[in-house]
Parts: C-alpha cells; sequence; structure tokens
C-alpha cells in the first residue's frame, strides 16, 4: 500500500551559482509530497498519519536559511536533501520512500522516485 502526504514549511535562500534575481535572498512557502510504501497491518493501516506526520515535519528545515543546511540549495539539491533523510527515518519504522516532490511554489517542482 502507498501513502501519499503533503506537507509545508516557509524557509529561505539564494542560488550562488545563478545569474539573475533568485542569486538574491528571498523565501518560498515550500511543499513536499510524500509517498511512502508499506504492508497494511492488522491495525488497517499501513502507519498512522497522526504518527507519520510529525515524523516529516521533524525533517523539514522550517524558517530556517537553506543555504546552513546545502551550499547550493536548488530545488533539485533540496529534493536529494530530504530525501536521504526522510528515506533514513521511514527505514527505521519499516517503510519505504518511494517518491518524494519538492514545489518550491505552485509551477515547480523537483522530484525523485526510486
Amino acid at each position: 500500500m502507498i501513502l501519499k502526504i503533503r506537507r509545508k514549511f516557509a524557509a529561505a535562500h539564494k542560488l550562488p551559482n545563478y545569474k539573475g534575481d533568485c542569486a538574491a535572498l528571498h523565501g518560498h512557502t515550500w511543499q513536499v509530497v510524500f509517498e511512502v510504501q508499506g504492508e497494511v497491518g492488522a491495525s488497517g493501516m499501513v502507519c498512522d498519519f497522526k504518527e507519520l506526520k510529525p515524523l516529516l515535519d521533524a525533517l523539514l528545515p522550517d524558517h530556517k536559511f537553506l543555504n546552513d543546511l546545502l551550499p547550493n540549495p536548488t530545488a533539485e539539491n533540496l529534493c536529494q536533501y530530504l530525501f536521504d533523510k526522510a528515506a533514513g527515518a521511514l527505514k527505521e519504522r519499516g517503510l519505504k520512500l518511494l517518491t518524494l516532490e519538492v514545489w518550491e511554489n505552485e509551477d515547480a517542482a523537483a522530484l525523485i522516485k526510486t
């Protein structure tokens, strides 16, 4: 079974290797969509959403300056960073991260699929 969870966070960044407006400090309300795979247990659930949402929220760099985490915090690099963190945290619970999408705005996203 696959669970799909959408979370949001606010963060600022600047793109050091970019020639244009995005080289300056700016922020986004980012959206992250997680697709998580696991077995349906005796409870009838893969994992209770009430447990999964806070676990994933704790991984998100809410109200952070992304350049403190990544030297070049593009949507693609942020997607890989969050995928690696989430995959490890979910694996500890017997779950597999299939897909992670990082939306920098309503029109543009980076995506990793396993």
